[in-house]
């Protein structure tokens, strides 16, 4: 006689009664969730055989046998390479002026990030394998709303596409002066340059955008074209469950892995180096109100906006964030 459904689940399988009569079956070694209803919990313990509900087990690969054993090693070798390595030698030394944070405008940059020692600290982490650095109320208050009435004037263009659904304002020279004057700040290109190891150059691209509940951007990098990010959250109070986080990780067969997330703060900003392995997503906004960031890209002076001698905006802007 073919044993109970229950006693023929896998060992790590841990059963969560639910106020609905439902279970829910943790599977500690894929780490993954798998929900019955009510008629399907009562059928895992009935002596009687329950076809569909077995296939569905199988299908889940929750049944012990043969391939659960595969399973269990198959998770164990990923967990294992993913396991922290000791640095082969020591990270370059960073280096730059870090100084020069003293020259950065009072009435728009918080006082914290006045301080070098915050850059220097900063250069660090990216040096120890921090690949994406958040910094939080960069801002004064004051600026931050400043630059957001900015951006609510601006006229934004609906997108919806296989990768994004949102509203876009791609930033001419004259559009949130604000903040385009901070990003080509001589003293701010010089530490951010210092931060991530790498020059940054005076052109710009910059996108407005403009998330209502529902929408998102798809799973991409931004690539080895731009040689800075920097995304700059525009939302007040915004809160987790309000959804809209830049979701940073890697692409899995069975979907992509979260390492880490950035919610849109006002005056919060996020800053990396960008390469064909930055794989980041915005995920669903889950909020009525709708979430506004800036994200721009330094780029070689041809390729963008250089203030002061070119209005017009490149050809084929890129569309992340």
């Amino acid at each position: 006689m073919t044993a109970p459904l229950a006693q023929r689940l896998r060992p790590e399988i841990i059963r969560v009664q639910r106020p609905d009569g439902g279970l829910d079956l943790m599977d500690l070694v894929l780490e993954r969730i798998t929900s019955l209803d009510g008629a399907e919990a009562r059928l895992l313990d009935d002596a009687h055989p329950a076809p569909a509900l077995e296939a569905r087990l199988a299908g889940a690969e929750l049944l012990e046998g043969p391939a659960a054993e595969v399973s269990r090693l198959s998770a164990w070798a990923a967990r294992t390479t993913r396991r922290p390595r000791p640095l082969e030698g020591l990270p370059t030394p960073v280096s730059g002026d870090f100084a020069r944070a003293l020259e950065l405008p009072a009435s728009l940059f918080a006082s914290p990030w006045r301080d070098p020692e915050r850059w220097r600290r900063l250069a660090e982490e990216h040096a120890a394998g921090h690949r994406y650095l958040v910094l939080p109320q960069l801002l004064t208050a004051e600026a931050a709303e400043q630059i957001l009435n900015e951006v609510l004037d601006l006229p934004f263009r609906r997108l919806e596409t296989d990768l994004l659904r949102a509203d876009r304002h791609l930033l001419a020279a004259t559009d949130v002066p604000t903040w385009l004057d901070l990003l080509q700040h001589d003293a701010l290109r010089a530490l951010v340059s210092a931060v991530l190891g790498r020059p940054m150059p005076p052109g710009l691209v910059v996108n407005a955008w403009r998330l209502r509940r529902g929408d998102s951007m798809g799973i991409h990098p931004d690539g080895r074209l731009y040689f800075g990010t920097i995304s700059l959250g525009l939302a007040r109070a915004w809160s987790a469950s309000s959804g809209g986080a830049i979701a940073f990780g890697e692409p899995r067969p069975d979907g992509f892995e979260v390492r880490q997330r950035f919610l849109p703060h006002l005056g919060d900003a996020c800053l990396f180096a960008p390469d064909g392995d930055t794989w980041h997503a915005v995920e669903p906004v889950m909020d009525d109100r709708p979430r506004h960031s800036l994200t721009g890209w330094w780029v070689a002076p041809e390729d963008g906006l250089t203030r002061g001698r070119d209005t017009s905006p490149p050809v084929s802007p890129p569309t992340s964030r």
